[in-house]
């Protein structure tokens, strides 16, 4: 054996080398992969207690680093078509009340693990309605959609999650129900330019 060894020495030294730059390719994904993952926003959006138009819409920043939150922009389809607003200002709350500045608006940062009731779908709703949305029926609408937009100080562009809810009118309730098991996270470039385009016409 080792004769053999000895004069292919040169296939084993190259056999060698490769099975050593495979390993540290397989270490540098896994380093890599860990990079990522730590800088990955994952934002949460679901609800809590009823189903009906009181349930409270929870926020939470599941990712490793903090967030800013930019913008919470509600989309509500109806027959007619959709419309967007701003719902990041608490305009349910008289200015007089507020104790501090950060207690009339959402936005602000959030550390990782935290997380913030934004209101309830009635919350949202109003204050859509403080804002543009004057002349919508509610047994017009047919589902809503809560977006989250925010900054990390990772990622230089916008980050975002979105989770779209059903609206089913019965005979005197409605009952709200989620489309997806989660939060759909925002991740491609042209989703990202989407949402920037949104908080523009927002501005």
């Amino acid at each position: 054996m080792w004769n053999w060894v000895s004069e292919n020495s040169g296939v084993v030294q190259a056999a060698l080398s490769a099975v050593t730059a495979l390993v540290w390719m397989v270490y540098l994904h896994i380093i890599v992969s860990g990079l990522r993952r730590q800088r990955r926003t994952e934002i949460l959006v679901h609800l809590g207690g009823a189903r009906d138009l009181s349930a409270r819409i929870l926020v939470s920043n599941l990712g490793f680093e903090p967030i800013y939150v930019l913008e919470i922009m509600l989309s509500v389809h109806t027959t007619k078509g959709e419309r967007v607003s701003s719902v990041a200002d608490r305009t349910e709350i008289a200015h007089e009340q507020h104790k501090t500045p950060r207690e009339a608006t959402l936005q602000g940062p959030m550390k990782s693990g935290e997380s913030v009731d934004i209101g309830s779908v009635t919350d949202l709703l109003d204050r859509a309605r403080h804002n543009s949305f004057e002349n919508i029926d509610l047994e017009d609408i047919t589902q809503v959609e809560v977006t989250v937009a925010a900054l990390t100080a990772a990622d230089s562009r916008v980050a975002a999650a979105t989770r779209r809810f059903l609206l089913k009118h019965n005979e005197d309730t409605i009952c709200l129900v989620p489309k997806n098991l989660y939060a759909k996270q925002i991740r491609s470039r042209w989703r990202r330019r989407k949402i920037e385009q949104r908080l523009r016409q927002l501005l």
